[in-house]
């Protein structure tokens, strides 16, 4: 069951309060500069996460705590910024013909079908009542690495009050060293103020993860296909039942500022067409390059990309990708006449091949794992539309409707979609045969990754294939426009109603508890134990215990200070002198010498648990610790709390 409110309460609170933010300041501050509508909603998520970013960098060196208040001191700067460059006439380019997709006569953005908004909240209900139901409540945690770093990211934040990309890295070192990582998804949920810190990751997760995609698709079919009207709530429903869409990554994988740059960068694209192409009309109807207008463009496109930078950086790595590729097709034409042009996209490559092949990838070029699979398997996940991660049936229909799709995009004005699409799926096949070429080297060679953009772009495809298929049924439609429309309305859903089952399968993998055959950070029981017990522990003794035990996630939770907070944690000779001396690794150490270290390291808990997420030869000599060396706060049947009250040698 759902648990009842106030847990409910907290997450409708915490999801609204973080879309609240993302969008209303920066969207306003667009407006001011002379953004549209649609414009300012499209490119207001990516340009909202690099003011909390940044907001959040410039708070920790002046020594401000990170809250609300700076963050609102920077979304003011940057309107005040706006309305300034406005008044020296440096504004966004406006709507340059009647065509124009922000034209007035194409109305709003959701039409064209009747009960349209209808048909895309069932689509939602479809795509999001199955993670509900398996993850069971508010506070429920899912059980993978990326969960405990980001549980663990935003205690870090609430305790320290430093969310600066530059500090957040901490977490994964005792030392206190400075570590970058990029922090503008934590920065905004941490705006949340109070809120239980698992119902805060879940609830930013779910609105970021949702909101920004569908709408930015759907921004992005109208840019794309204007005259048809029924294009974004097509492409809209497609982005929300996909099988690769950023909320199956969240259950999947938990790569949450991953997924949630991917989930914005439908938006940041659909802003550059529209920019792009009303600079390059304005261009050849009035002789003349607009330079302000094209500054503004730049300036907006840059802040959207430095936030998709600080959420994860191979996102803003496929925005330059597609954005190459797009200014290189549509503006082709024009770039024979004026070969200056060429410039846009050849800047767009330039930094991915700059991080590609300097140490800035280092970080990432190193990583090994994931999902491997033989070549024929990847061709056929592409081609079918059946991932091996997510295989969905409804893949297949929608590869019914992206093939004949690219087709249809290549007869149009929407062409640079085909090579686009190419391009993602080499990378790909790169990243799911693991091959040697490492073309998806910045994307942690991980399939599941490239694979949102690959179902941004199928989606988008499936609107030229539904307007060829509905073509070539014509006749059919015509004789009997009635049956035609019964019968494709119960295919749809039957299509739809079929990913329910799968859904619910693949959260319960990583989401439901009680789940048999998949390991665990958590167990039901010792969360009840803590549950009890937190009330009554000392807030300021820190807790040893492996990180593959679940005293990390729950000390996340119950705000407890924990020694190793994340599984990715860089051990020092201090760490280890210390594991091994209560293990007795390295020789026996007498009973008070392991109290006087442990009482030097303000260590008043240890967890021991016989049923890690994963087995350590480090951490795991935890579990020997001498029982004498403290009392029993609470014990289940494979894990055990001690208090540490014990005699040191001084």
């Amino acid at each position: 069951m759902i648990a009842p409110l106030p847990g409910l309460a907290w997450l409708l609170a915490s999801g609204s309060l973080v879309l609240v933010c993302v969008y209303v300041p920066s969207a306003l501050a667009l407006r001011v500069l002379g953004a549209g509508r649609l414009l300012a909603a499209a490119l207001a998520p990516a340009v909202g996460a690099a003011g909390a970013g940044v907001a959040a960098i410039l708070a920790a060196v002046i020594g401000v705590r990170w809250s609300l208040l700076p963050f609102a001191a920077c979304m003011l700067a940057l309107v005040a910024l706006a309305a300034g460059l406005r008044a020296l006439g440096v504004r966004l380019p406006g709507r340059a013909s009647p065509a124009d997709p922000e034209h007035p006569e194409h109305g709003p953005l959701i039409q064209g079908v009747p009960g349209a908004r209808a048909w895309l909240g069932l689509a939602a209900a479809v795509a999001l009542v199955p993670l509900a139901i398996a993850l069971g409540r508010p506070d429920a945690v899912l059980e993978r690495w990326d969960t405990l770093y980001h549980l663990s990211a935003l205690r870090f934040i609430r305790d320290t009050g430093d969310g600066s990309t530059l500090h957040l890295g901490t977490i994964s070192n005792t030392e206190g060293k400075a570590v970058a990582y990029p922090a503008a998804f934590h920065d905004l949920a941490t705006l949340v103020p109070a809120a239980p810190i698992a119902v805060l990751l879940n609830a930013a997760a779910t609105v970021l993860a949702v909101v920004p995609w569908v709408l930015g698709i759907g921004i992005l079919a109208r840019v794309l296909w204007p005259e048809r009207r029924w294009a974004p709530l097509a492409a809209g429903i497609a982005a929300l039942l996909a099988p690769a869409t950023p909320v199956d990554e969240w259950i999947h994988l938990s790569a949450i500022p991953n997924l949630v740059g991917f989930a914005m960068l439908p938006g940041l694209l659909a802003a550059a067409l529209l920019l792009w192409q009303r600079l390059l009309e304005r261009w050849e109807d009035t002789a003349r390059f607009p330079v302000r207008a094209a500054l503004a463009a730049v300036l907006v496109l840059a802040a959207g990309g430095l936030g998709l930078a600080l959420l994860q950086p191979n996102v803003a790595v496929m925005a330059l990708l597609l954005l190459a590729v797009m200014t290189a097709v549509t503006g082709a034409r024009r770039m024979r006449a004026h070969p200056a042009l060429t410039i846009v996209p050849v800047l767009c490559v330039l930094p991915v091949l700059v991080i590609t092949f300097s140490p800035l990838a280092s970080m990432v070029t190193g990583f090994v794992g994931g999902l491997v699979v033989p070549w024929w398997t990847a061709v056929g996940e592409v081609g079918l539309g059946l991932l091996t991660i997510w295989p969905m049936a409804i893949g297949v229909v929608l590869a019914a409707l992206w093939w004949p799709g690219l087709v249809g995009a290549w007869r149009g004005p929407a062409r640079w979609l085909v090579p686009a699409w190419i391009v993602v799926v080499i990378l790909y096949l790169d990243a799911a045969v693991d091959s040697s070429l490492n073309l998806s080297v910045l994307f942690y060679r991980g399939q599941d990754r490239i694979a949102m953009p690959l179902t941004m772009l199928s989606c988008l495809l499936v609107v030229p294939g539904i307007a060829l298929w509905s073509s070539a049924l014509s006749r059919w439609r015509a004789s009997a426009p009635r049956a035609m429309a019964a019968v494709l309305t119960v295919a749809a859903l039957v299509a739809a109603g079929s990913t329910v089952a799968p859904r619910l399968e693949q959260a319960r993998l990583n989401a439901d508890i009680d789940q048999v055959g998949r390991p665990r950070f958590l167990q039901r029981d010792e969360i009840q134990a803590w549950d009890e017990a937190a009330p009554t522990m000392d807030p300021d003794a820190v807790i040893l215990a492996s990180p593959f035990s679940g005293a990390a996630h729950l000390g996340a939770i119950h705000d407890q200070k924990v020694r190793f907070p994340v599984a990715g944690m860089g051990l020092t000779t201090a760490d280890r002198h210390l594991i091994y001396s209560l293990s007795g690794s390295n020789g026996e150490v007498p009973l008070a010498q392991q109290c006087d270290l442990l009482h030097a390291q303000d260590i008043g808990y240890v967890y021991v648990d016989r049923r890690d997420y994963s087995w350590s030869s480090t951490f795991d000599q935890i579990d020997r610790i001498d029982p004498r060396l403290g009392t029993v706060v609470f014990e289940t049947s494979h894990s055990k709390l001690l208090k540490i009250e014990c005699t040191g040698t001084s």
